[in-house]
């Protein structure tokens, strides 16, 4: 099947959704079940997996991993469990028997028993935004939208799987009888989906594990040896810091808290659709220099351009930096970004998805399609608090604080509630030199703060100001402590970013940036520091020193792989409007 077909068809999944019959593809085009079963089976299961699994309830289920010692990951998987003492676990069909291999040698005197299920099933795929509607005109109304991911449930003549395998809400369906398929995704037809081959399935989930993010064994762990958990980006989806011991828990804690990833799972945006070396080859810079190897490979529907999968090393690998790459006799442009390339289209995902657009689209110097893309957001989820930011961010710096005053009182109306709303009013009052309306506003947001909780009215705005209160005696407390601190060992980073943030509290700016300041000299690859002392920056009115400042902070979280500040200082350095980028 041609390239242009799998685009077609993976844009058509984008907007409606693909159904068809699997087997025989690639990856999870190709899906298997290893069947775990036994009184034993939870226990033992959530001691061997990095996820939870004691604990789940019948019809719940998650994402898991199984790494070796040393952390490495060996297989990925959803959970899922069907009754007490029952559970399948969902992974691409060549790899249940190492998997089941692997867990055997763990077995032993626990009364669990592992089986290869995988055909026991005929297997159906509903992905995309209208799966859910797929599913209810197969099986009838059953909440499906409402579900999270790694939820089963028991139907008529088989079971349905919540799985997600390109990013979008999706479903795998197995089915007892083979006999059934035929009119299952006749059904899924009737909302729109599209019914195609097993084979153009394969193709087009391709484009869309990559711009979702997922990683698949063998393509996207070759080259070296395998990758540990966290290099993959796989961490956050498969694992639980609260369950307890499993197999490499210990590795895989030490490397996130006290060291920094050798390689980290990027995407590369290429300036030039060419044929790049096989997957596991080293990705070499124009001038010398290997910095990582070449993954997987696609066209991508959302950058609209040639993608492929890296794991880079930490010195390339800071979201926006334009890279120049060898391949085969000639230069290749590519643009470093982070991965996933598409969020899923629920409401939270499309609010957030719209607002990092129009974060973009600021930087571009596009100031009315930014704040456009703003307000559709704030439609969608009217607490998302970072894009009231944003809209006094590109207010402000305008000097449109009118305008600003204007915006915020409309959102006011969509959000009575929200005090995120009055906090920017106050910003905008005291720009103005309306003091007392600043303080009004500010007292109104504190008040719909504690709205929220139990107290309302008189009690509410009393709490407010009892909180206000106790959180400055709180500052104050700490900043006489660190400061006690400091007098006997005055490089200490924890006391001074410590301090830094109590004087944060106080308002005492200039302060607090000057022991961040000196807290990056001292532990300078602590990407919080970075963070904290670019917003100082930002609250003195100096975007060009936070700007570098973020920039710095960037390539040390980059090369840790934190990816939680990484994302934030991205969104600030584009919001001061500069491209990450740059230097």
């Amino acid at each position: 099947m041609g390239r242009d077909r799998a685009i077609e068809l993976a844009a058509g999944a984008r907007r409606v959704g693909l159904a068809a019959q699997l087997g025989g593809g690639l990856g999870l085009a190709d899906p298997g079940a290893l069947r775990v079963r036994g009184p034993d089976a939870a226990s033992w299961l959530h001691a061997a997996v990095t996820n939870v699994v004691e604990g789940l309830a019948p019809g719940r289920g998650n994402l898991s991993a199984r790494v070796d010692r040393t952390g490495r990951l060996q297989h990925w998987f959803s959970v899922h469990v069907l009754a007490e003492g029952e559970l399948l676990l969902i992974l691409p069909r060549p790899e249940v028997q190492d998997l089941l291999e692997d867990l055997e040698r763990y077995l032993f005197a626990e009364q669990v028993t592992l089986e290869d299920a995988s055909a026991d099933f005929a297997w159906v795929a509903l992905q995309g935004p209208r799966s859910a509607a797929a599913v209810e005109a197969a099986f009838g109304p059953g909440g499906w939208s409402e579900g999270t991911e790694g939820d089963s449930a028991a139907v008529s003549g088989g079971f349905v799987l919540r799985r997600s395998l390109g990013g979008d809400v999706g479903f795998l369906i197995l089915l007892d009888d083979a006999s059934a398929i035929g009119p299952l995704l006749e059904a899924a037809g009737t909302v729109g989906l599209a019914v195609v081959s097993p084979a153009e399935f394969s193709a087009a989930l391709e484009i869309l594990r990559i711009e979702a993010g997922w990683p698949r064994v063998g393509p996207d762990t070759a080259g070296r040896k395998r990758p540990l958990l966290p290099e993959l980006g796989l961490e956050q989806h498969t694992v639980s810091y609260t369950k307890g011991c499993y197999l490499g828990q210990e590795v895989i804690a030490r490397v996130r808290t006290y060291g920094s990833l050798p390689r980290a799972l990027r995407a590369l945006i290429l300036a030039e659709d060419l044929e790049l070396p096989e997957p596991g080859a080293e990705i070499e810079l124009e001038g010398g220099g290997v910095i990582g190897h070449w993954l997987s490979r696609s066209w991508s529907v959302v950058a609209d351009a040639p993608v492929a999968l890296a794991a880079l090393g930490r010195d390339v690998r800071t979201p926006g930096a334009v890279l120049r790459l060898v391949v085969g006799s000639g230069i290749v442009e590519a643009t470093v970004a982070l991965l996933p390339l598409h969020r899923a289209d629920d409401r939270a995902s499309q609010a957030q998805g719209l607002y990092e657009r129009g974060i973009r689209v600021f930087a571009a110097g596009d100031e009315a399609g930014a704040l456009a893309l703003f307000e559709e957001v704030l439609r969608l989820d009217p607490s998302h608090a970072d894009t009231y930011e944003a809209v006094g961010v590109v207010l402000g710096r305008a000097g449109r604080f009118h305008e600003a005053i204007d915006f915020f009182k409309r959102l006011e109306e969509i959000a009575p509630a929200e005090p995120m709303v009055n906090t920017n009013l106050s910003l905008c009052y005291m720009k103005l030199g309306d003091r007392a309306t600043a303080e009004a506003e500010s007292a109104r947001a504190l008040r719909k703060g504690m709205a929220a909780g139990s107290a309302t009215g008189g009690d509410a705005a009393r709490i407010a100001q009892e909180q206000v209160a106790a959180r400055r005696a709180d500052a104050e407390r700490k900043q006489q402590m660190f400061s006690m601190v400091l007098e006997i060992d005055p490089d200490d980073p924890i006391a001074l970013y410590g301090l830094g943030n109590a004087l944060s509290v106080l308002g005492e700016w200039e302060r607090a940036e000057a022991h961040y300041a000196h807290a990056c000299d001292v532990q300078g690859d602590n990407s919080a520091l970075w963070l904290a002392r670019g917003r100082a920056l930002e609250a003195l009115d100096r975007p060009g020193d936070a700007v570098e400042v973020y920039r710095n902070g960037m390539e040390i979280a980059s090369r840790r792989g934190d990816l939680m500040p990484l994302k934030e200082m991205e969104q600030r350095v584009l919001l001061l409007g500069a491209s990450p980028g740059e230097r």
